[in-house]
């Protein structure tokens, strides 16, 4: 049986991501002011670039390398390099050619927001919402008469274990994540922009190389050779404080 807690607690990252995102724009509305344009292009950008585009390209590498949880190392390196490439590539794309008149400072935040908050909100959202509703069917009984014939037996089996074992810490360390990934989308974000003020695409080759250090932990995550999340949960806090100071230093240099 899943507890009442974790089920309560599920809740939590989804009203987070939520308030996370209008937070975020309430705060720098406030502080340097917001710019709608390219906070609207920040979030679809997300979408095409990574929940698009980036999806294709994995549906194609997986079916053909079915084996993959057995390389991790391998399956991290691409894909940690496959993020970084979508999501940097796609920033310098979208600000070279739909952002031409959007390069300040004010709107490399509201596009960082953008990006970022509905990273937040999908993320969230794909993962907790069908661990809720397996929770529902494992406490009534019916998760094997209504999955059992539409996946592999041990796939059922490990979706089980992992809702009955992940906790109501699990839930909530998933909103600090959210939160460290938002100053990192905003920084990366700035990092992109100076790429395209200061015409220098270096910059853009840096964001993807630290985007690739930022993902591939979390690899090791999904192929099951990571088990604890408080390291990977410091690791991410320690990369947003750096990207808090990087922000904090792009908005006296623009």
């Amino acid at each position: 049986m899943v507890s009442t807690a974790t089920i309560i607690s599920m809740f939590v990252p989804i009203i987070f991501s939520i308030s996370l995102f209008v937070g975020f724009i309430m705060l720098y509305r406030k502080k340097t002011g917001i710019q709608v344009k390219p906070l609207i292009i920040g979030a679809i950008g997300f979408i095409v670039f990574t929940q698009v585009l980036e999806k294709a390209m994995h549906f194609v590498v997986i079916t053909n390398f079915p084996t993959y949880n057995d390389h991790p190392w391998l399956f991290g390196t691409y894909g940690a390099f496959a993020a970084g490439l979508f999501e940097e590539v796609g920033r310098w794309i979208l600000f070279t050619w739909l952002l031409k008149k959007y390069r300040d400072y004010k709107s490399g935040i509201s596009f960082g927001i953008g990006w970022g908050g509905i990273e937040a909100i999908l993320v969230v959202f794909m993962i907790v919402v069908p661990n809720l509703l397996f929770a529902f069917m494992i406490n009534s009984g019916t998760l094997e008469a209504q999955l059992g014939g539409k996946m592999p037996a041990e796939q059922l089996e490990t979706i089980k274990e992992s809702v009955l074992n992940n906790g109501v810490s699990f839930y909530l360390l998933a909103c600090v994540e959210r939160l460290c990934s938002m100053f990192i989308q905003i920084a990366l974000s700035l990092l992109v922009l100076l790429a395209v003020t200061k015409k220098k695409f270096t910059y853009v080759i840096y964001a993807v190389l630290i985007h690739v250090v930022i993902d591939f932990p979390f690899t090791f995550i999904q192929t099951g050779h990571i088990k604890s999340l408080w390291f990977l949960e410091i690791y991410i806090a320690i990369i947003a404080a750096v990207a808090f100071l990087f922000i904090k230093k792009t908005e006296r240099k623009m």
